[in-house]
């Protein structure tokens, strides 16, 4: 096949462009027919977020966090010296606070160990996954070399009568980073297509639970119409290649419990007047944190309590813990 027909820049493997091509347009079908290929647990309308104390424990006992920096706890902080996310961070996270996946690990009472890189992409050798300041960039993991060159390594010296894969829990959530900040188009089927990759390498490893996220609409963040335009395209298309990849993954291990995390669920839930006023959020334009152009900070708001995204590009705490309980609520009504 000629480069004519690469289309959507899904050919940089051309053994691999028929397949992907009928791959996102088998998807499509499937949505535009409404064929339900993703089973996610009912989201149920909550007065209040209970304490840690109030919630019963997971049948997990660990958590294993694949991911960037919605998950990150610290890791890009630590292998940059502590200088990123800088000064005003809530101590390494992208955030003012923990992240939704240590909340989801207090809400279940369960260990918690992360391989999250804030910048990760979905494999950094598709899309180069970089953190830090403009004019010192430094290289982190994707997604695919968290799982394969830094966990499995250890996890494979480990007899796996150790690793109670009944009661560990994977998670492997990207948000963004393949499309935001890249130069060029990159096609969502492709970056759904490497994470359905990292699924498969954990289920031949022995896992039975994985859960993943799908995309909230982009159309949400604090940027320009132009580019929320943009950008609700790109995460309507990864959602749809997102059903598709589920749809074949369970199709090909029936043995493992695929869990989603609907975040477009989620977020159109936290447009809701009741939870925004049940959170405390009272901004949801303007991010607290504004940044010069090499990604200092420039200002910091003084209402940090009330805003709903920390920066342009990461929600606030509050919003964490919101999408952590969420995440415990699906955990726990799909295992009773």
């Amino acid at each position: 096949l000629t480069s004519k027909f690469c289309i959507f820049n899904i050919c940089p493997r051309r053994k691999m462009l028929l397949g992907k091509s009928l791959n996102i347009y088998v998807g499509l079908l499937l949505y535009l027919f409404s064929i339900k290929i993703i089973e996610t647990a009912p989201i149920y309308t909550i007065d209040r977020i209970p304490t840690v104390n109030e919630t019963k424990a997971c049948k997990f006992s660990k958590i294993i966090i694949f991911g960037d920096s919605t998950c990150d706890n610290g890791n890009t902080w630590r292998i940059s010296g502590h200088t990123y996310p800088p000064e005003g961070y809530y101590e390494g996270r992208f955030s003012n606070g923990p992240t939704w996946a240590e909340y989801l690990g207090e809400y279940c009472h369960s260990e918690v160990e992360n391989y999250a890189y804030g910048g990760a992409t979905s494999d950094s050798k598709f899309v180069p996954a970089t953190s830090g300041f403009k004019n010192k960039l430094i290289p982190v993991p994707g997604i695919k070399q968290e799982i394969n060159d830094i966990y499995l390594p250890i996890a494979k010296n480990t007899s796996n009568t150790i690793i109670n894969f009944d009661r560990t829990l994977f998670a492997v959530m990207l948000q963004g980073n393949d499309y935001i900040g890249v130069k060029k188009f990159v096609n969502p089927a492709h970056v759904v297509y490497n994470l359905y990759e990292q699924w498969t390498v954990l289920a031949k490893f022995g896992a039975k639970h994985i859960i993943i996220n799908n995309f909230f609409n982009f159309k949400y963040l604090p940027m320009s119409w132009y580019r929320r335009f943009l950008f609700s395209f790109v995460s309507y298309a990864h959602n749809l290649s997102i059903k598709y990849y589920v749809w074949k993954f369970k199709r090909e291990y029936k043995n493992v419990n695929l869990y989603i995390l609907p975040m477009d669920e989620i977020w159109e839930e936290l447009q809701q007047p009741s939870v925004r006023e049940q959170l405390g959020l009272t901004d949801f334009s303007t991010p607290c944190v504004t940044k010069n152009d090499d990604n200092s900070i420039a200002s910091v708001c003084t209402n940090k309590d009330q805003h709903f995204y920390w920066d342009s590009l990461h929600p606030s705490t509050k919003v964490h813990k919101f999408v952590g309980f969420r995440a415990y609520q699906i955990l726990q009504n799909q295992n009773n």
